[in-house]
């Protein structure tokens, strides 16, 4: 009898984390491809979160200033036209992260999120990787789609 209700209360944890981690899932669009080409006076930042278990439920908004430019999922990637100069993106849950890139007319760069452990949730974590590093963690993301 005792190990009945030892599986049985087991079993409806599995279910409700199952249904909890769910519930952090996005809708994303495409897998990565290259933008066509950066507009004119402007460089190309692809913000990007590799897929990962630890914190996979949890989503951040990537802001500049404080205009969201996206709320970055795992397994996802987006990519932000940027006016030339120097611009600060950071995120925040429990802590704040934030990188300045200095950008520049026609050249991409890429911000990579994570997530590492918090006190009540996954703290973001923003860090700028080299391209070659980009390029292959960013190849298995999916677009985000913008916010309406």
């Amino acid at each position: 009898m005792i190990a009945k209700l030892g599986r049985r209360r087991v079993l409806i944890a599995i279910l409700i984390t199952g249904v909890l981690w769910g519930s952090g899932c996005a809708t994303l669009g495409p897998v990565y491809t290259k933008a066509d080409k950066i507009p004119e006076d402007h460089g190309l930042v692809y913000i990007y979160r590799p897929s990962g278990f630890i914190g996979g439920g949890v989503a951040y908004d990537v802001k500049v200033g404080e205009t969201v430019v996206t709320t970055l999922h795992s397994g996802g990637y987006y990519p932000y036209f940027s006016k030339p100069g120097e611009v600060e993106f950071w995120a925040k849950t429990e802590s704040r992260s934030a990188v300045t890139i200095d950008v520049m007319t026609g050249k991409v760069y890429y911000l990579k999120g994570t997530v590492g452990v918090g006190f009540f949730v996954g703290r973001p974590h923003l860090t700028v990787v080299p391209e070659e590093v980009g390029e292959k963690e960013i190849s298995d993301c999916k677009l985000i789609p913008e916010s309406k």
